[in-house]
């Protein structure tokens, strides 16, 4: 930019402040909402790009099919256990084959001097069983050691912060050991690798090796042709092909390759289809899921890309209607420089560079803006995003784009129309708004402007709705008030389950307590075959099962359809089903199943003695399955205690002293049942919000633009509203001049946005298996809420119009 353009871009930039203003501010918001969006894109697509066999490695998938129709019903990212053994032994076109198992949440001690100078921590995630082999697949930057130890039992490696956490520093944790879970299973530490980046699918902590995981299971628990019947969702097998080497070739024999080992059940509905899914693929692709389970789905990036796109457009339409009205105040800036010999050319290059300008004070607020409020974004998608990724160099191209799209896209037409003035007819003073052109385009991007802005509230009606559902719709069990205690497994440990029950029932507080395998409703189920009634046959589908003592059902408020709570002990044992499978077994009402029996193997049958009415075991995205609840003292990991609301901290404090007093070696872990069940619906919960953000940030763009044009009307009309005064109009009819165009508007906008936003949110919720209905209460909202934000907007510079002295009014030029 030359130094008189940029002197005259200045200067008229510092005429028209409120236009300027207006501008800067729409655009301003608009850039820092589609920088945010791309920010959140652009760390999603960055999931282990920075691999070096990035392009190698890919993860082995099982996809269970319908027999019948070939359609897939089930997908898994885990696979048999026996699969990674086999694969080494069938595919010598793979350099490298590694299986990982998470451990899941786990306690680690680093033992002391005695039992108090023990340090103990809890870590949720991170910690896996691994072969030695993922260490090579993968990028590991090694402070401390390496993986070399890690075919031996009892050896694992550490990030650098739990190295920290646990010894001070890297070097300090080599040689040194821990130990995790009751049973208190030692590692030895034979390496320390830095943290690794968030943006990885394999977010590996802690390493153990797969030698300590054999010396926990049966001998023939990875080899047993038994094990080919199940999915074991917590290994996961990865494969390195080698150089040059065909993944198409290796894909043609999986099929072959199931025949071989996976056994042929004619009774079993589903057959197994083995996949190999590359690395780039495994963060997208929601069907097989991660270890994390946070990754936003291709559809959910798309959404927010068109999001970002649209706000920052509708800042775009601003600027264009706002300057193509503004231009009849420059007019006679513009003949004069006809006059004194400016061409075409030259003036679209001003005002070109004028937009420059306004769009680059516009990037520098969006980027504060964008600076301030991605702590909220972290905090709202539980995503690791930080300002540094600002200086990324595709981010930094990104913003250069935007400068250079939005200049031409708010820049150039305006610039073509004035640009085009003719000086005689300036001088004349024939040039008004309307011989201008433009305003059937002026019309048409206000109604663009504010569909945007009515699919946006549209949405956020539909979404707040059916999180309110969510929330107020009964699962079939209490959820409020109750505490999940994590338990000891190891069996020295588990005699005092009894004794702990007791002492928290005798607390003042507690209402009732059970011990369990889980909640009624968790992320995690176990699925077993099912016979029905000494028939040898099994069925085609399978039950979910749930283990919980006699107090379990009082505890939760789970309700009786027909016949009784089994008695519970560790000898004789009774289940219950629900009504689902009593529908699913095919008969009609629920006394007709009692007395009947249930097997899992075909070989041990246990009577049903009575049926529960349903209750949601999973969230409300999937339907109730079948279930069969009984008692399994062995399989109990949860006590579950329910409390009365008064002096709820006490109870709490005096709780975490009685656990202590009888676990004194192992730590006091406490979470609530309600949280828990609404953490099923994070992503909603967090995309109710974001709609919520840009509903608002739209409407306030859009609003920016209506009040620009208005005050532009207020000028261009002080004459005509000064007579109208004059001859007895009303404020209110004054007013009505202003906004009924506007309204009418807003009305078209709305008979474009009110289907479209029926479409997509109605898709959206097909999503849940219950959901709410969009009902015309929506739309009504949307409208109403469109209109008064609009008439607030117009209403301020209509009534000071309005209100104006009329005699000032005819007086003016």
């Amino acid at each position: 930019m030359t130094s008189p353009f940029l002197k005259t871009a200045v200067r008229s930039l510092r005429k028209n402040k409120s236009f300027t203003l207006i501008n800067v501010a729409g655009l301003g918001v608009g850039i820092a909402a589609s920088l945010l969006i791309f920010l959140v894109i652009h760390h999603e697509l960055s999931y282990d790009g920075y691999q070096t066999y990035k392009d190698r490695i890919y993860r082995v998938v099982v996809d269970k099919k319908n027999r019948s129709n070939g359609a897939v019903e089930e997908t898994h990212r885990g696979v048999p256990t026996p699969l990674p053994f086999a694969l080494r032994r069938d595919f010598p076109g793979f350099e490298k084959v590694a299986a990982m198992v998470s451990l899941g949440g786990a306690q680690i001690y680093v033992p002391g001097k005695g039992l108090e100078d023990e340090k103990r921590f809890k870590e949720n995630d991170g910690l896996f069983f691994t072969e030695p082999g993922i260490f090579d697949l993968f990028d590991f930057d090694w402070l401390a050691g390496n993986a070399t130890g890690l075919t031996a039992p009892n050896t694992g490696v550490i990030t650098e912060s739990m190295a920290r956490n646990y010894f001070g520093s890297a070097e300090a944790a080599i040689g040194k050991t821990i130990e995790f879970w009751s049973f208190r299973n030692k590692v030895l530490i034979k390496g320390v690798f830095k943290d690794l980046p968030v943006n990885t699918d394999v977010p590996i902590r802690m390493g153990v090796s797969f030698a300590s995981l054999n010396n926990m299971v049966p001998p023939d628990f990875f080899t047993s042709p038994e094990n080919w019947k199940w999915v074991d969702e917590n290994l996961q097998c990865f494969v390195l092909l080698q150089e040059g080497g065909s993944i198409t070739s290796a894909t043609a024999q999986l099929p072959g390759f199931v025949k071989k080992y996976y056994p042929i059940d004619q009774n079993t509905r589903l057959s197994m289809e083995l996949k190999f899914q590359p690395l780039k693929n495994i963060h997208l692709n929601n069907d097989y899921g991660t270890f994390a389970g946070d990754a936003l789905s291709v559809k959910e990036l798309w959404s927010l890309g068109l999001i970002g796109a649209f706000l920052l457009l509708v800042a775009c339409i601003n600027f264009i209607n706002l300057a193509t009205a503004q231009s009849v105040n420059r007019a006679r800036e513009i003949g004069v420089r006809k006059v004194l010999g400016s061409n075409r050319s030259q003036l679209i290059r001003q005002f070109l560079q004028e937009t420059g300008l306004i769009t680059l004070l516009a990037l520098v607020l969006g980027i504060l803006l964008a600076i301030v409020t991605l702590p909220l974004l972290v905090n709202l998608l539980n995503k690791q995003l930080s300002v540094h990724m600002l200086y990324h160099p595709t981010v930094l191209l990104f913003m250069a784009a935007v400068i250079l799209v939005v200049t031409f896209l708010a820049g150039f037409y305006p610039a073509l129309i004035v640009s085009g003035f003719k000086p005689v007819t300036i001088f004349k003073n024939k040039l008004t708004a309307k011989s201008i052109g433009g305003i059937s385009l002026r019309r048409g991007l206000v109604v663009f402007q504010f569909v945007i802005a009515q699919l946006l509230v549209i949405g956020t009606i539909v979404v707040v709705k059916q999180m309110q559902f969510f929330r107020n719709r009964s699962m079939g069990f209490a959820k409020e008030g109750i505490a999940l205690i994590d338990l000891p497994s190891d069996s020295s440990l588990k005699v005092k389950y009894p004794l702990l029950k007791q002492r928290m029932q005798a607390i003042a507080g507690v209402q009732d307590a059970s011990l369990c395998w889980n909640a009624p409703a968790t992320l995690w189920s176990a699925e077993n075959d099912l016979y029905f009634n000494h028939d040898p046959a099994k069925l085609p589908y399978k039950i979910t099962m749930q283990f919980g003592d006699t107090s379990y059902f009082s505890t939760f408020d789970l309700k009786l359809a027909a016949g009784r709570i089994p008695f519970h002990n560790d000898t004789a044992r009774e289940f219950l089903v629900n009504e689902t499978a009593v529908r699913q077994l095919g008969f009609a009402s629920a006394d007709a199943v009692i007395g009947k029996t249930i097997s899992f193997d075909g070989a041990n049958w246990f009577p049903i003695v009575g049926v529960l009415r349903d209750f949601n075991t999973r969230s409300l995205h999937v339907k109730v399955p079948p279930m069969a609840i009984s008692n399994a003292y062995d399989l109990y990991t949860t006590l579950a205690v329910r409390m009365g609301r008064e002096q709820m901290s006490h109870t709490l404090t005096q709780m975490q002293k009685v656990f202590r007093e009888v676990y004194p070696t192992y730590m006091y872990d406490l979470s609530f049942f309600d949280e828990n069940i609404e953490r099923f619906y994070r992503t909603e919960a967090a995309t109710a919000q974001l709609f919520k953000l840009f509903a608002i940030l739209a409407i306030f763009i859009s609003c920016l633009g209506l009040y620009g044009l208005v005050a532009f009307m207020a000028v261009q009309k002080t004459k005509e509203v000064g007579i109208r005064k004059v001859l007895g109009a009303s404020v209110q009819s004054i007013v009505y001049l202003f906004s009924k165009e506007f309204t009418v508007l807003i009305v078209v906008a709305f008979l474009i946005a009110a289907p479209t936003g029926y479409y997509f949110m109605h898709a959206w919720l097909q999503d849940f298996y219950y959901h709410v209905s969009i009902g015309w209460g929506v739309f009504i909202l949307a409208i109403v809420f469109s209109i008064v934000i609009a008439w607030i907007t117009v209403g301020y510079k209509a009534i000071k119009a309005a209100l104006a002295n009329p005699v000032k009014s005819l007086k003016t030029e």
